[in-house]
């Protein structure tokens, strides 16, 4: 059967792994989109080995509570018109409203941000290399039993051409502000 196809690609095996694997996310760090400069993506491996961040800025880290962090990716495409797109959404819970929590929350709700996720294994993935990451949804709750959130919930949202990057670990560490 012929099929007329607009692009050539390289198709490869994936192996099985039979070994448990961990779900959820550890932290994310997260800067704005102006104050990276430049991003250096190795086109072979598919890996981002540098970021360049304007003078004096930092990627910021935000913690949060084991299990209440996650992030899902999902491809969508139109065979009629030829066009594939990705969307990722990272969901964040931050135990106790407090006044600190709102500001840094509200400022990122006004600003075009990029995000690095690290993983339960110890793996960063880079969102906002397309476009910037958004603030998507934010609630801010009290609860109503004593063991209901009292916090808040986030849900940040990267729309991409494919799915996220990896970074090279190796490079995380000069990126985040002590």
């Amino acid at each position: 059967m012929a099929y007329n196809s607009c692009k050539s690609i390289t198709m490869s095996s994936i192996d099985a792994h039979c070994d448990s694997s961990i779900g959820g996310i550890k932290r994310i760090l997260i800067a704005q989109r102006s104050d990276v400069t430049g991003v250096t993506l190795d086109s072979t491996t598919g890996i981002i080995t540098a970021i360049t961040m304007a003078q004096t800025k930092k990627f910021q880290q935000w913690l949060f509570r084991r299990n209440t962090g996650s992030y899902t990716s999902t491809a969508t495409g139109d065979p009629t018109t030829g066009n594939n797109g990705v969307t990722t959404e990272v969901s964040l819970q931050f135990s106790k409203a407090e006044a600190q929590k709102r500001l840094e929350i509200q400022s990122v709700i006004n600003a075009d941000c990029v995000l690095i996720i690290e993983d339960m294994y110890g793996q960063f993935l880079y969102l906002g290399y397309d476009q910037e990451v958004t603030i998507t949804n934010a609630v801010m709750q009290s609860g109503t039993a004593k063991t209901d959130l009292n916090g808040f919930t986030l849900t940040f949202t990267d729309e991409s051409i494919e799915l996220p990057y990896f970074v090279d670990g190796e490079i995380i560490d000069a990126l985040v502000a002590e």
